[in-house]
């Protein structure tokens, strides 16, 4: 299991080919790339050429002995309820992360549902339109031979002002849209913060084992004191680590074990400190993956006797 760090262009005050050196020193095996800078018309990712940008991103991460093994899609375009807009800015630059996904050699990319709706009393209407979306997809994932993982999701009441549920957020919705698409080329990547902030009883464990080993193939890891998405370090936030990987090992999770946390600690404008905190994160998320083994080993030997 690969201990991946989700890397953008820009981390903080640190260029990502800067930021290569940082986690790989500190003890990192992959990358997660984070694409949305797509968005955005004025952006190097969007206006340089597509297998040049690619390249030099997959060049910087081999000579580091880095792999980027998966990536995240844009996500936050605007006038998604235009059809216009929809149809000339939105599909074309999610196909295209795709194929920068291909061109870095990751295995998957992670796309977030539709949910610009208040969620409460149109569920089913947001299924549909995502069934649509994720269906246009597809053909990219064929062409370019990566498969997208859909996310879990939360929104923010407006007029409370308080967290609620959103799409995905039920272990019940989760498994009905990874199977309803019904493709080799769809899977669940489950956001473990985002699972404690709407009012519910399930936690990430309870969600681990019910997406189970087949649907389950990526992880967004970070922790939370469970009222804000804070994206903070494993340990840090108030959720049950211990839980967390024996329900990982139950299930013999295949996929990687991917941050998804702030770079905070790492723009610190003390240089000596970075290397300090890129090597505390990554001993954190080597301990994690060394219990979620651990507890497998003991379930096989279990399961021999």
């Amino acid at each position: 299991m690969k201990l991946t760090m989700n890397v953008s262009p820009k981390n903080g005050k640190h260029p990502y080919y800067e930021y290569f050196d940082i986690i790989k020193t500190a003890g990192f095996d992959a990358v997660d790339f984070m694409l949305n800078d797509l968005v955005f018309d004025d952006s190097e990712m969007y206006l340089s050429n597509t297998a040049e940008y690619c390249e030099n991103i997959k060049r910087e991460a081999v000579k580091r002995g880095l792999t980027v093994e998966q990536t995240h899609a844009p996500f936050q375009f605007k006038n998604w309820d235009s059809e216009e807009h929809f149809e000339s800015v939105i599909i074309p630059r999610l196909a295209r992360s795709l194929e920068m996904s291909a061109r870095m050699e990751a295995k998957i990319s992670v796309v977030h549902p539709i949910h610009y709706m208040v969620y409460k009393g149109h569920e089913e209407e947001i299924f549909q339109i995502n069934m649509d979306f994720y269906r246009r997809l597809i053909p990219y994932c064929k062409e370019y031979g990566v498969k997208i993982a859909v996310e879990n999701m939360w929104q923010r009441d407006k007029l409370r002002k308080c967290i609620v549920n959103d799409t995905c957020n039920t272990s019940a919705e989760f498994i009905r849209y990874v199977d309803t698409l019904d493709s080799e080329y769809v899977v669940a990547c489950l956001d473990l913060g985002h699972v404690g902030l709407p009012l519910r009883d399930d936690e990430a464990q309870d969600m681990i084992r019910a997406l189970g080993h087949d649907r389950l193939k990526t992880l967004h890891v970070h922790d939370n004191d469970y009222q804000s998405d804070m994206h903070t370090l494993p340990y840090l936030g108030k959720m049950d680590w211990v839980e967390i990987t024996q329900a990982l090992a139950d299930i013999r999770y295949d996929g990687d074990f991917t941050y998804e946390v702030s770079s905070s600690l790492l723009s610190t404008t003390d240089d000596g400190f970075t290397p300090i905190a890129a090597k505390f994160m990554a001993d954190v998320g080597h301990h994690l993956i060394n219990e979620i083994e651990r507890k497998k080993h003991v379930i096989n030997k279990e399961d021999l006797t």
